[in-house]
């Protein structure tokens, strides 16, 4: 019989950044993908619930339209991640942009990281955090990290 790791117990509550972080780092490890996003939930007292769901080829620019609507990307994805979040029962959202590369974060994650907090605030989703998985594990990105990110449209 295999010992699952205690730190990544269902019921564990996942209050304090370091434990989000811990809790990350042993799910996903370090990136494998060149770009990927994961959609990560949180019930109401901060525990991991389903699903865990790995999304890729979203666009370059977070500015730049689906083909199937007029919203930019990131609105759209805001709005979707609003109706998971009802349809689940999650209280927040954690982003993680996977990248395989170094653990400095780059202007494609501070813009990314940057629209999505918007767009969050403003389809009234709760973002818990946001981080980079990448060559050596994850690292979480702050709202000072990504404040001065330059986005177009």
């Amino acid at each position: 019989m295999t010992d699952i790791d205690h730190r990544l117990a269902r019921d564990r509550i996942l209050t304090r950044d370091d434990d989000l972080d811990e809790v990350l780092g042993l799910l996903l490890q370090h990136a494998i993908n060149p770009r990927q996003l994961w959609l990560i939930f949180l019930d109401a007292d901060g525990r991991l619930i389903d699903p865990l769901m790995p999304c890729d080829d979203y666009p370059p620019h977070p500015s730049e339209s689906p083909s199937t609507a007029d919203l930019a990307f990131a609105r759209d994805l805001g709005h979707r991640l609003r109706y998971i979040v009802e349809a689940t029962g999650a209280a927040s959202v954690v982003l993680v942009w996977e990248r395989v590369g170094p653990s400095r974060f780059g202007v494609d994650e501070r813009t990314w990281a940057r629209a999505m907090a918007q767009v969050c605030r403003e389809s009234e989703v709760h973002l818990r955090g946001q981080f980079v998985l990448h060559d050596e594990g994850v690292r979480m990105l702050s709202p000072d990290d990504y404040a001065d990110a330059v986005g177009r449209g």
